[in-house]
């Protein structure tokens, strides 16, 4: 193999090997194989692989200077913030996860710009295998959620299996926006796939996938309308808006009344009415009211915030370390990454982090048409992990998310790049 096959085999060595290393943790087979072994031993690779090229990289950051400038006014009022608030109360094993994991998943996420369409084959690599071996379950043993719960379809045991059913909808809703990507020429294949796909979802009742999935497929739509005319896809939003706002109130309200849902149901709706029903603590709209009103009712602590890592202290669960040393108070967070900044780091932290995640978005939008089919996938990777940060996400642990941000942001910057015509490495597009 000569040198330059060998140069052109690394982006897409690189993208695959950082993609296996951020879904490590989350992929169910590797738990056969030791997840935390495949994690160390694809983030040693990944880290390798990285070096090789960081010249490249360092040419291709420059070309998001905004972008860059969010990023530390972000970790500088993160810091800032552990060392006023928190530096006696929460070990400093969470701020160094933080800078640690956060810096490592952005610039393996930036990275993975270069051959975004081996992100989307993994992706779909991983949806495929759920999908295969569900589908032999259900030969064997008929439906796989019974009694509300899933079964346990990989058997790795009950107790475990439980809770995968948003790893699991999760994998195929992303895996569907990767098929985006990589059948471009038979995208009706695609949406003729999609009803099935929200079946599956509404059935093993992974309502943040469904909700990111549909705000995904929505942006999509926003930004080729955007690209034909602006007014209409501004109209179209007020409207989606004004729709999503009314038909969100009467089902908050229907819920708050309702005597005929069914106790044990296991489907996305009867949950979530059940949820809004219950009064206890630990429920997603309980804990959201509790933090808004703590940082309604606490005025002086809204610049600044009340230190990082504080929130579950504040809640009585204790202390969160560090993904590495997981304990009791890494469970608990306000379920939205707004609402979590704005709490810890105070509008020091929230506008910077508002202005870092949204601009990939605005000038994607702006950008749709210059994009290949495998880029816009890309972006709608990235609104995915968007729009479930808003609905249970934790900005110490979101790393996976963090992977999709330097996505993004390399997927514009390598634009601006085409744009002023600057040499560069090899690239891996999906030719459309």
């Amino acid at each position: 193999m000569t040198v330059t096959n060998a140069w052109k085999l690394l982006p897409p060595l690189t993208t695959a090997t950082v993609t296996v290393a951020v879904f490590a943790k989350s992929f169910i087979p590797f738990i056969f194989v030791g997840s935390t072994v495949v994690f160390a031993v694809a983030c040693l690779a990944g880290m390798a692989l990285v070096a090789i090229a960081i010249r490249a990289l360092a040419n291709q950051v420059i070309l998001v200077p905004s972008l860059l400038v969010a990023l530390a006014l972000i970790y500088c009022a993160v810091i800032a913030s552990f060392l006023l608030h928190s530096l006696h109360r929460v070990p400093a094993t969470h701020l160094l996860g933080i800078l640690t994991f956060h810096g490592l998943f952005l610039l393996f996420g930036f990275a993975a710009s270069r051959a975004v369409i081996a992100v989307l084959a993994v992706l779909g690599a991983m949806a495929t295998i759920y999908v295969l071996v569900i589908a032999q379950y259900v030969v064997k043993f008929g439906d796989f959620m019974r009694d509300r719960y899933l079964q346990d379809v990989f058997g790795v045991g009950i107790d475990a299996s439980i809770t995968f059913h948003q790893n699991i909808g999760s994998a195929i809703a992303l895996g569907t926006i990767a098929a985006f990507g990589l059948f471009s020429r038979r995208r009706l294949f695609v949406f003729a796939a999609l009803p099935f796909v929200f079946w599956f979802l509404f059935h093993i009742a992974a309502r943040t996938a469904i909700v990111a999935l549909v705000s995904s497929l929505l942006f999509w739509a926003g930004a080729v309308l955007w690209n034909r005319s602006w007014k209409l896809a501004t109209l179209s939003l007020a409207g989606i808006v004004v729709f999503a706002t009314i038909a969100t109130g009467l089902f908050y309200q229907r819920a708050i009344h309702d005597k005929t849902v069914d106790a044990v149901a296991s489907d996305a709706i009867s949950r979530t009415i059940r949820e809004i029903q219950d009064p206890r603590p630990l429920y997603r709209t309980q804990i959201w009211t509790r933090a808004v009103n703590h940082i309604v009712t606490e005025p002086d602590k809204l610049l600044f915030g009340r230190g990082i890592g504080v929130y579950p202290i504040d809640e009585g669960f204790g202390s969160p370390n560090w993904l590495l040393k997981p304990t009791e108070g890494n469970m608990y967070y306000p379920h939205n990454i707004y609402l979590d900044v704005l709490y810890e780091a105070g509008l020091a932290g929230l506008l910077p982090v508002i202005a870092l995640t949204l601009l990939p978005l605005c000038i994607s939008l702006g950008r749709w048409n210059k994009y290949g089919t495998a880029d816009q996938a890309s972006i709608l990777l990235y609104v995915f992990y968007f729009v479930a940060m808003q609905i249970s996400g934790s900005f110490a642990f979101s790393y996976v998310f963090q992977f999709f941000l330097g996505l993004a942001i390399g997927v514009v910057a390598l634009s601006r790049k085409k744009d002023r015509g600057v040499p560069s490495a090899p690239i891996v597009r999906l030719q459309s």
